[in-house]
C-alpha cells in the first residue's frame, strides 16, 4: 500500500560570510517542493519510504514525464534535483518525476548486490514502480541511477531484467569476478529478445582511488562491449580520473543523463560540413520527429534551434542555404523578430536592400512588442546599418 504523507519543502541552507562573522547573515533556499511516500512492502516485509520530486507546473500540466529512480536516494536526491534542473534549463534532458528509494534503517546502502538483490529488484519492480506509475503522470521511459554496490545492481538489472528500465547509469561498480557474466547476459539478451534501445553510462575514478581489481574489471568490461558490442544498447563510459570512490556519483549522474538523454538534445554543428554530414535539414527533421515519438515533445524542430543553424550558415557564407533557413523561421515563427532580422541580414550580403529594410523593419515592429530593450536596440542598429548602405547605394 502506498501511502503520501504531508508533502514538505526540501531546503538547503546559504550561508554569507562576510568579513566578520558578527555580520553573518543566514537564508533559507528552496529546490522544490517534494512528498515522502511510504509503501508497505510484502516483498521485504516491512514499509519502505521514498521521496518524489515533480516537474515546474507539474499540476497545471497536461503532460507525462520520464522518470529517474536513485538507488541509495538518501545520498543523491538533492544533487540529482540540482542536476536535472540545470540540464533542463539548457534543453540537455526532458523535464523528469525524480524518485529517490530511501534505505532502511538496517543497511546503510542497498542493495547488499549478492545477497538480496532478487528481492530487493522485485520490490522494484512490483511496488515502487507500479506505485509511481499509479500515482504519478507517467510515460514508462525510466532511468535507474546507482552509486558503488547500487551501481552494480544497476548494470545487474540491465543483464538480468532489460525491460525493467530505458536507461542504466551506474558509478564506481564493483564489477570483479562478474564482468563476463554481465556482458554475456547483456550480449544474449540482445540476441535472443525483442529488447528496444537501451542507453547505459558507468564510470570509475583512478586505480589509486578504486582498487586494482575495480579497475580490471572496470576495463576488461569496456574491452567486451567494443570487441563485440550489444546489438541496440547506446553504451558510453569514462574514468574519473580526479574523482575518489565515493565522489563519481556527481559528475557519474551529470554526464551520465547527457549520455543517455542525447536522443532528446538539439543537433549541434560546429560547421557546415558538419551539418552537411549530419544529414542536412531532412535529418533534422527526423530528428525530432523520432524525439516526439519518445518524449511527446513537439515534432517540429525547434525556433532556438533553427536559429542556431542559420546563423551558423550565415558564419560561414553559405547564403542560400542561410535564405532558406530564415525564410522557414518566418514562415513557422511568424512573431520571431530574431527571424525577421535574420532574413533582413541575408538580403543584405545578397544586395537585395529592399527585401533587407522590409525584413528589418518587420523584426524592429516585433521586437517592441515581444522582446527586451536591448535586442530591440540591436535589431534596429541592425536596420539603421541597411538603411545607410541604401542611402549611399542611390547617392552614388
Amino acid at each position: 500500500m502506498l501511502k503520501i504523507l504531508i508533502p514538505f519543502l526540501l531546503m538547503a541552507v546559504s550561508i554569507a560570510l562576510p568579513a566578520t562573522a558578527s555580520n553573518a547573515i543566514e537564508e533559507i533556499r528552496t529546490i522544490g517542493k517534494v512528498s515522502h511516500i511510504s509503501i508497505g512492502s510484502k516483498v521485504l516485509g516491512e514499509n519502505r519510504n521514498l521521496l518524489v520530486h515533480l516537474p515546474h507546473n507539474y499540476i497545471e500540466s497536461n503532460k507525462r514525464y520520464p522518470v529517474l529512480y536513485l538507488v541509495d536516494g538518501d545520498r543523491h536526491f538533492n544533487h540529482a534535483i540540482v542536476a536535472t534542473q540545470l540540464l533542463q534549463s539548457q534543453e540537455r534532458v526532458p523535464e523528469l518525476i525524480i524518485v529517490a528509494i530511501l534505505n532502511s534503517d538496517k543497511m546503510h546502502h542497498e542493495p547488499e548486490p549478492k545477497h538480496g538483490k532478487e528481492k530487493f529488484s522485485l520490490f522494484i519492480k512490483n511496488e515502487v514502480m507500479p506505485n509511481v506509475d499509479e500515482s504519478y503522470k507517467t510515460t514508462g521511459l525510466n532511468t535507474l541511477f546507482g552509486h558503488t554496490r547500487a551501481g552494480w545492481f544497476t548494470i545487474d538489472l540491465l543483464a538480468t531484467q532489460p525491460k525493467l528500465f530505458k536507461n542504466y547509469i551506474a558509478a564506481s561498480s564493483p564489477l570483479q569476478y562478474d564482468e563476463l557474466d554481465l556482458y554475456e547476459k547483456i550480449l544474449t539478451n540482445s540476441k535472443t529478445q525483442k529488447t528496444p534501445e537501451k542507453s547505459l553510462y558507468f564510470t570509475l575514478a583512478n586505480e589509486a582511488e578504486e582498487s586494482k581489481l575495480y579497475s580490471d574489471a572496470f576495463n576488461n568490461f569496456i574491452k567486451l562491449l567494443t570487441e563485440n558490442p550489444p546489438k541496440n544498447l547506446d553504451w558510453g563510459y569514462e574514468l574519473l580520473a580526479n574523482q575518489t570512490h565515493m565522489t563519481t556519483s556527481l559528475p557519474t549522474l551529470f554526464n551520465g543523463m547527457t549520455h543517455v538523454f542525447n536522443s532528446y538534445q538539439a543537433p549541434r554543428f560546429a560547421s557546415y560540413k558538419e551539418y552537411l554530414a549530419f544529414g542536412g535539414m531532412h535529418a533534422m527533421e527526423t530528428h525530432y520527429k523520432k524525439r516526439a515519438q519518445i518524449y511527446g515533445t513537439d515534432k517540429n524542430i525547434p525556433e532556438k534551434t533553427l536559429l542556431n543553424l542559420a546563423s551558423l550558415l550565415l558564419s560561414e557564407s553559405q547564403t542560400e542555404a542561410a535564405l532558406k533557413t530564415y525564410s522557414k523561421l518566418t514562415h513557422d515563427f511568424p512573431s520571431s523578430a530574431a527571424s525577421f532580422s535574420g532574413l533582413g541580414q541575408v538580403y543584405s550580403l545578397m544586395k537585395q536592400y529592399d527585401k533587407s529594410i522590409m525584413a528589418h523593419q518587420k523584426s524592429v515592429r516585433l521586437a517592441v512588442k515581444h522582446n527586451p530593450k536591448w535586442q530591440q536596440m540591436r535589431f534596429q542598429s541592425r536596420l539603421d546599418k541597411v538603411n545607410e548602405k541604401f542611402k549611399l547605394l542611390n547617392q552614388n
